[in-house]
């Protein structure tokens, strides 16, 4: 009984469905990355016509925000 319990545990997944699962997990999130960027340039796209908000501000916010975005991507390898 202990040397069943000793011995090695092994995955009940077969790998080639992991290896299929996790190339497709990864593709979904890359999709995912680009699409909430596009969706963010969207939003500071639309950031002059916030009440209060005008061409400079906007600017002003919109070349923060990229560069922390760039920063970002800088730190995290992306």
């Amino acid at each position: 009984m202990n040397n069943i319990l000793k011995q090695k545990k092994v995955s009940p997944f077969n790998p080639a469905i992991m290896t299929a699962f996790n190339r497709g997990y990864a593709a979904g999130a890359k999709q995912q990355q680009e699409s909430d960027a596009d969706n963010f340039v969207k939003l500071l796209e639309k950031l002059e016509t916030v009440p209060g908000i005008g061409v400079k501000t906007a600017s002003k916010i919109e070349k923060y925000f990229m560069q922390q975005f760039d920063e970002g991507s800088e730190r995290y390898g992306s």
